[in-house]
């Protein structure tokens, strides 16, 4: 078995390729992930494009959730409600249930009690304009696995898979063997886009966004 340390580019050229990709995991589904603690949420039909693009009757840009030191912050730039109350700035709570116009429902979730990255899920009969089953807003980690504690629970996985930044960019924690695009790899190791990570219990890939 080889063991070989892929060539890290600079943080800021990292930040740049994974302003937002969507996470692929073979027999699961796709979720979109944004990084930046500063998201949009809105129609896809606009000149300048939204971090996380909804089918529904809303505007091009019609809310903001910004991530800092406290928690997120909901902003409304268009009719938003949360838990059925209209807002204009609020802060998420867990389980929150944010409505976006008159009907587009989405429910915040900070699944994992150590991880400040939270989920987006749509709770009405409206969906995502990539093919994915929810956004995942990615603080410092992302947690795969079998426990109902996960961004992403995989109920056949005996233990958790880790996405994380570092200070080069993304990483991958998977205690035993890994291999990325083919190379072999031990307990870590740097993600870059278009990454294929196979362990013996998972398959998943970083795909950029069109």
């Amino acid at each position: 078995m080889t063991h070989e340390t892929p060539t890290r580019p600079s943080p800021a050229n990292l930040h740049e390729q994974f302003a937002s990709f969507v996470l692929w995991i073979d027999g699961v589904g796709g979720y979109l992930v944004c990084l930046s603690h500063r998201v949009t949420l809105g129609h896809p039909q606009g000149e300048t494009p939204v971090d996380v693009a909804l089918i529904a009757d809303i505007s091009r840009h019609h809310a903001t959730i910004q991530r800092d030191p406290e928690g997120y912050f909901l902003e409304a730039v268009r009719k938003v409600h949360v838990n059925g109350q209209a807002m204009d700035k609020t802060l998420l709570r867990n389980s929150d249930r944010i409505t976006l116009g008159n009907s587009c429902q989405l429910q915040f979730w900070q699944p994992v009690p150590v991880s400040t990255s939270a989920r987006l899920d749509i709770v009405s009969g409206h969906r995502f304009a990539q093919p994915v089953q929810a956004a995942l807003l990615m603080a410092d980690t992302l947690v795969i696995g079998p426990a109902s504690q996960s961004h992403v629970q995989v109920a056949d996985m005996t233990q958790a898979l880790i996405v994380f930044r570092n200070k080069s960019g993304l990483a991958v924690r998977w205690p035993g063997p890994l291999e990325i695009n083919g190379v072999q790899h031990r307990d870590r190791a740097a993600l870059m886009p278009g990454a294929v990570v196979v362990t013996e219990q998972l398959t998943l890939t970083l795909e950029r966004v069109q």
